[in-house]
């Protein structure tokens, strides 16, 4: 298991490795473009050569690529469909070319198809648009890093707040693997607190995705409570989760990393709480 946490890229990604070093990181998440739209930077055979030579530089033992917030497969539109497809085929292939093991995405919410009268359908019709979007990403991709879909958080109609939604939209593709998220996951009714909640929660993944599929964990304290469904994020020990429900999940899976997604200015304070649970 290693700690780490989302970095900046100002100034390009080659930047990234020393920043995640400053801050006690073992590994690192980024974005790789604008998480708010418009063009990606390149990246060049010089930029591959920097980025992985910074790597070993500092210590970093691996990165992770975050998708852009726009991402909805779920979307009414056609183009914003396909739109999202193409960005993450091109972040997995982004990712490749630097050595990232993992690219993290969204799913998107079905209220732009509940706004346009197509809510009566059921969430049934908006979770196979969905699989089908996240299918197109990975066809014909022969590239290293691998998709991990991230549980949300419950808000609104947003996919993928559930196990059993996940397992859907993987359908047994081994090539896809599932991003926890500690905050969206208590938001979304998942009690990783208390001890009989943890054993429920452990087995409904074992039922559902399975812990295999359990790649990587963004490690967030919680400013809402059990099953408020708001994404609302706080420092490691600080919110309604508490350092009790991180040594859950450090102990459940002691073989996958932590990346915390926190405020910079108490971000080295978060990894040093995670790195003091690791040893429990």
């Amino acid at each position: 298991m290693f700690i780490g946490c989302h970095v900046s890229i100002a100034g390009g990604i080659t930047k990234a490795p020393q920043r995640a070093a400053d801050l006690g990181c073992e590994v690192f998440q980024i974005f790789t473009r604008s998480p708010q739209g418009g063009p990606a930077p390149k990246i060049t055979p010089e930029i591959i050569k920097e980025f992985k030579s910074e790597m070993e530089k500092w210590g970093q033992n691996n990165c992770y690529i975050h998708t852009p917030y726009y991402i909805n497969f779920a979307s009414v539109k056609e183009a914003t469909r396909k739109l999202s497809s193409r960005i993450v085929r091109e972040e997995l292939e982004r990712g490749s070319l630097i050595g990232a093991k993992y690219v993290m995405t969204h799913l998107g919410s079905s209220a732009s198809l509940a706004a346009n009268g197509v809510k009566d359908t059921g969430k049934e019709d908006a979770l196979k648009i969905t699989a089908e979007g996240v299918a197109k990403i990975l066809d014909g991709y022969k590239g290293s890093a691998k998709l991990l879909l991230e549980i949300s958080a419950g808000a609104g109609e947003t996919i993928g707040d559930t196990f059993e939604e996940l397992a859907f939209i993987i359908n047994g593709d081994k090539r896809l693997g599932v991003c926890l998220d500690s905050a969206h996951m208590f938001a979304s009714g998942y009690d990783i607190v208390s001890d009989v909640g943890f054993k429920k929660v452990i087995s409904e993944i074992e039922r559902t995705v399975g812990m295999d599929n359990i790649k990587l964990i963004h490690s967030n304290d919680s400013k809402v409570g059990l099953g408020e469904r708001k994404d609302r994020h706080e420092h490691i020990g600080m919110g309604k989760i508490g350092k009790v429900g991180f040594e859950n999940l450090a102990g459940a899976f002691r073989n996958t990393d932590l990346i915390m997604e926190t405020q910079h200015d108490f971000a080295a304070k978060d990894i040093a709480v995670l790195k003091s649970i690791r040893k429990i």
